[in-house]
């Protein structure tokens, strides 16, 4: 993974993981993570944000784990609404649901972040993961994002961070299939570090509470301002 720190950031792809094939190891690679304790960070990012009830959009949502343990973490009233542009993650999202035993809570919906297909206002809150560095246009992604959240609601959207640290780069690497391998150097080498993820939140016109770095990359997280 040498030469990936300190290196420019490189644009991926906005077009996630298409078909059943890809989709069924994501699930499996997101699986092993859960299973490990790895996605509580996350979990813990979500809540600690102020998302712990109401009807909330998760964007990116793939085969589901993140938001299906804020299901059954969270502790309010509470439905989640998932989008991802790849049908297949949503067949493995529906799939999970119902292993989780919340197909109730749950409804799962193919859409692109850039032009989601709900009012504005339609969700308490949202959050998204790991889909920021795939967006081709995250200032667009993000405005769209904030605009489905009501006024008061809260947002968190956390993803990888190019720079990363050496130990924790090796570590994740490790912790995934040798075929997935080549796809998450991709994808570190097109994440965001905190400065720039400050600057495309400047640009979209977002105030945020925090920008902050975590062992496994970083965390925006704040609350739409209420209406005067």
């Amino acid at each position: 993974m040498a030469g990936i720190r300190g290196t420019d950031r490189i644009h991926e792809t906005e077009d996630g993981l298409q078909g059943p094939a890809l989709a069924l190891k994501y699930d499996e690679m997101q699986r092993h993570i859960r299973d490990r304790g790895w996605l509580q960070e996350k979990v813990d990012s979500v809540l600690d944000a102020g998302i712990d009830s109401g009807r909330v959009l998760e964007a990116g949502c793939g085969p589901g784990y993140l938001g299906l343990e804020w299901v059954i973490q969270a502790t309010g009233d509470r439905t989640l609404v998932g989008i991802d542009i790849s049908p297949a993650m949503l067949d493995r999202a529906r799939t999970n649901a119902r292993a989780y035993g919340v197909s109730s809570r749950t409804d799962y919906t193919v859409a692109d972040v850039m032009d989601l297909p709900f009012p504005d206002a339609s969700f308490d809150h949202a959050f998204s993961s790991a889909s920021l560095h795939e967006w081709s246009d995250p200032v667009r992604a993000l405005r769209e994002i904030y605009r489905l959240v009501r006024p008061g609601g809260a947002f968190c959207v956390s993803d990888l961070r190019r720079d990363i640290d050496r130990t924790t780069l090796q570590f994740m690497k490790a912790n995934i299939a040798v075929d997935m391998r080549p796809g998450f150097r991709t994808s570190v080498r097109s994440a965001y570090t905190v400065p720039e993820a400050a600057d495309l939140l400047r640009q979209a016109g977002i105030r945020a509470d925090s920008v902050t770095a975590v062992q496994m990359g970083l965390v925006i997280a704040g609350r739409k301002e209420k209406e005067s």
